[in-house]
């Protein structure tokens, strides 16, 4: 086919040359002829065979049940791979397709040569935006990010195909210009000192597991608290809660402090850590017909009868035969509200009952704004909404329950607090 194409250019050239045109004119005519059927040529077979490829790998991805395909597709690798095969024919082919006009071949040598490491550099580092896009469409599955290794090393491909790049120009060895590289460490290092950061990060980050893409993190120093969508050689993105995006450089997910809730969403549970604050003045021993109206609560009542008899059972055997607040064991309306909570709660369908999610009513030390009961447990959602909900209703029906045991919530007034004073 080459020899055909060949054979009648020559013709053409030689009916010229007979017409009278001038043989400077007509080898340009021809050499611009010849360069017009080779473009031509290599792109009708470029668009023919990646049409091809590109149904051969959609039709294999298919039958896989593979997104691979699709991807290869969108990163244009065929396409790259395609220009890069026709490429290396061309140039081997240049000495003969120009052997009548010498003077071009080494510049059109030199021309594809550059094309074709130019093409090698991208096909590197499509392949591996491969890796980083499949990863990122692995269905449910939440991995490390290799997305900022994936570009220090992208760097590096451009760093030395450029080499590479500026070697052919010049006619000189690559490594005279790797072996040159050392006296402008230090402008490199300035220049990169970003991207080393954020390598060094990234290789902690991975390494350790400390952040994942569609992690929940806060940062207070940033402003950040959300969800992780994107983490870059240089910087973390984080969608706030509020829709809003926080920007943070990778280094200083190393550096400084964050908050990573990936445990509490795999655990399965998130807790809750309130207190609600008694009035002291309200604290009081139970009396009988307290004792009486408490065992009427379902919850309450085998706790008040096993108790009441333990106590009475304590004080007999101490000598106490009467009841006597002071003398022996003796219920508190606290004490008593502090148990219907815990029962409460581990009544609860939406509070967790998994090992190892602590489920604890306490008592804390008394300040000035009452006595502290703090409720501590984990509720068997991670969903915010539901989560917020689920604890709005706990506590509705605590601080209504509390006149119950009479007890009250201490409230802080501007008026003066008299209850004090005789």
């Amino acid at each position: 086919m080459l020899r055909f194409i060949l054979d009648h250019v020559a013709l053409l050239e030689n009916k010229l040359l007979s017409m009278g045109w001038s043989e400077a004119l007509v080898k340009g005519i021809t050499f611009l002829t010849i360069l017009a059927i080779i473009v031509c040529s290599i792109w009708l077979v470029y668009q023919g065979v990646r049409v091809l490829l590109n149904k051969i790998v959609r039709s294999v991805s298919r039958n896989k049940k593979s997104v691979v395909g699709e991807i290869i597709i969108k990163r244009n690798i065929i396409k790259y791979a395609c220009y890069f095969v026709l490429g290396i024919i061309v140039l081997k082919s240049i000495a003969f397709i120009f052997e009548d006009f010498p003077l071009w071949i080494p510049l059109l040598e030199k021309l594809l040569e550059l094309f074709i490491v130019f093409l090698f550099m991208k096909i590197v580092v499509a392949i591996m935006w491969v890796v980083v896009d499949y990863q990122e469409q692995k269905v449910g599955v939440r991995t490390k990010s290799i997305k900022g290794l994936v570009q220090f090393m992208a760097i590096i491909v451009y760093f030395l195909g450029s080499i590479v790049l500026i070697s052919i120009i010049v006619s000189k060895s690559p490594l005279v210009f790797i072996g040159g590289l050392s006296a402008i460490s230090a402008v490199l290092m300035l220049v990169f000192k970003d991207s080393i950061l954020g390598l060094v990060a990234g290789v902690q980050l991975s390494n350790n597991d400390m952040v994942r893409i569609g992690d929940w993190i806060t940062m207070s120093k940033y402003n950040a608290d959300g969800t992780v969508m994107d983490i870059t050689l240089t910087t973390v993105k984080v969608q706030n809660f509020d829709l809003t995006i926080t920007t943070i450089p990778t280094y200083n997910l190393i550096t400084d402090s964050v908050t990573n809730w990936r445990g509490m969403q795999e655990a399965g549970g998130r807790r809750i850590q309130r207190s609600i604050y008694i009035d002291i003045t309200t604290i009081h021993f139970c009396t009988e017909e307290m004792l009486l109206r408490f065992s009427k609560v379902d919850l309450l009542k085998n706790y008040i009868q096993e108790k009441n008899a333990e106590i009475k059972a304590d004080n007999t055997q101490q000598g106490y035969e009467t009841f006597e607040n002071l003398n022996g064991r003796s219920l508190t309306n606290i004490g008593v509200f502090r148990k219907y909570v815990e029962l409460y709660l581990k009544n609860h369908p939406r509070v967790s009952k998994l090992p190892g999610l602590t489920l604890l009513v306490r008592q804390q030390a008394a300040d000035e704004v009452g006595m502290p009961i703090q409720i501590y447990c984990f509720l068997n959602t991670t969903d915010w909404l539901v989560y917020e909900e689920i604890q709005s209703d706990i506590f509705d029906h605590l601080l209504a329950a509390i006149p119950f045991f009479d007890l009250s919530v201490y409230e802080r007034t501007a008026q003066v607090d008299n209850r004090w004073c005789k």
